[in-house]
């Protein structure tokens, strides 16, 4: 159990880096590459995109390799991908680094998940996914200012690409030449249960709910991180190192929450504390662009639980189909994160970056929606 979950953190903590050096030089690559908002948006949607392709197929993948496997194979992608991002000299090979990054992204998001929901006990698997995701909001919180620095240390935005790049492949590195003693790390079954046996069973609408929970949410954070410091710097007139603060607030909020629930034991059943989440989510993000942005930031804290919760919910409510259901929300989490993107650089150019963040509120809309009317047998 011990070695899942290492593997799982360690792997974590790359995917939060990597993810998240992108929002805080994100005006930076606009102004390098003289892009508008909608053709800025492919940056991200291209790795969206990507990463759909990676989720999706990864369920017929896995039922071949192991989840390791996946896992590592993901590793050296992204290392790759950061790279080719760094050194892109123009705006084509630039969205071909976002595509490989993509598709690491979308193998590592199916392979911790799944390494975790099907080897911790069910007794501690919500505080143990908490505590995973935990990592990802420090690896979050770390992210923008290592953006900052080694922007300003090598006076390039690129610097911070290549250093994220050299930590995946020394893990990959570190992964490739381990092999647990305990082979069960190189399961490629569902608890011994052939994968494909069950799917003709799953609901078409708990599909589309189930999805609709998990990959709107994460459209909604994914908007609030990757477009804040655009929104401070275009209505506030911030600059980098204090547009990227308020980022980094956002990804304190998001670490400190995920932490208390690995460590605390909070009462009330899982689908009540997701409501809870995401309503009171919605009640800042709205106070955030009416009020005050540092509502924007807070929105971290109140988010934070509904990610790992979701994952243990869909763990434990779909039984045998587990991986069928985690890796189509997966893959349909990043298909609406590309409409999201694209949405978004559409709302920049015609309204301003302000308006774009209206698709957070309905994200979260949607989500508490789902969450409430999925059909009770999965």
């Amino acid at each position: 159990m011990r070695f899942f979950l290492v593997v799982a953190y360690l792997s974590m903590f790359v995917l939060g880096l990597s993810d998240n050096i992108r929002g805080p030089l994100f005006p930076e690559i606009i102004a390098s590459f003289h892009l508008t908002g909608v053709s800025s948006s492919f940056f991200y949607a291209s790795t969206s995109l990507a990463a759909f392709f990676a989720s999706y197929f990864s369920y017929s993948f896995l039922r071949r390799r192991s989840l390791m496997f996946l896992l590592n194979l993901s590793l050296f992608l992204m290392a790759l991908g950061l790279f080719i991002i760094g050194f892109s000299p123009v705006f084509p090979l630039l969205i071909s680094g976002a595509v490989v990054l993509g598709l690491s992204i979308g193998g590592l998001g199916v392979s911790q998940n799944l390494m975790v929901s099907e080897n911790i006990p069910i007794q501690i698997r919500a505080k143990a996914l908490a505590g995973l995701h935990s990592i990802y909001g420090m690896a979050s919180l770390l992210a923008p200012m290592m953006a900052a620095q080694a922007t300003l240390m090598f006076s390039t935005w690129r610097a911070a690409f290549f250093v994220a790049s050299g930590v995946c492949f020394i893990l990959f590195l570190v992964f490739a030449f381990y092999r647990p003693q305990n082979r069960a790390a190189e399961t490629t079954s569902n608890n011994g249960v052939e994968p494909g046996a069950t799917a003709a069973k799953i609901p078409f609408w708990g599909k589309v709910t189930v999805s609709a929970l998990f990959g709107f949410y994460v459209v909604a954070e994914i908007l609030i991180s990757t477009r804040l410091a655009l929104y401070m710097r275009e209505n506030f007139g911030m600059n980098l190192e204090q547009s990227s603060l308020y980022v980094t607030y956002f990804f304190i909020f998001l670490f400190v929450g995920r932490l208390i629930f690995a460590i605390v034991r909070v009462p009330g059943a899982i689908k009540l504390q997701m409501n809870l989440s995401l309503i009171l989510s919605l009640i800042c993000l709205m106070l955030g662009l009416k009020v005050h942005p540092f509502f924007l930031a807070l929105v971290g804290l109140t988010m934070a639980p509904y990610y790992p919760l979701s994952v243990a919910y869909i763990s434990q409510n779909t039984g045998q189909n587990e991986r069928h259901y985690l890796t189509l929300a997966m893959s349909i989490q990043s298909l609406s994160v590309v409409g999201m993107h694209l949405g978004a650089g559409y709302l920049t150019d015609s309204g301003g970056v302000k308006q774009a963040f209206s698709i957070g509120v309905g994200a979260l809309i949607v989500s508490v929606l789902s969450l409430n009317l999925h059909p009770k047998k999965l």
